[in-house]
């Protein structure tokens, strides 16, 4: 298969990933968006492309996330 015709399809299939992770997270508050995307195994890169906010964002909710359950 042909290189460029790969990456096309692998751009295509990012695609369809963060639209299906839109779709499964939508009308939910952001901390538990980046929650739910996080344990199945999106990376804070990704969660914060797929929401449209920073990487650093994405990690100090994640943090608070594992602070509250330290807690509890």
């Amino acid at each position: 298969m042909d290189e460029a015709i790969q990456r096309d399809i692998l751009n295509e299939l990012r695609i369809i990933k963060k639209l299906l992770a839109q779709n499964l997270i939508s009308g939910q508050s952001q901390i538990r968006q980046i929650e739910k995307l996080a344990s199945i195994g999106f990376q804070p890169k990704e969660i914060a492309e797929i929401l449209g906010t920073t990487t650093n964002t994405v990690s100090v909710s994640l943090n608070r996330v594992k602070k509250k359950r330290i807690r509890r």
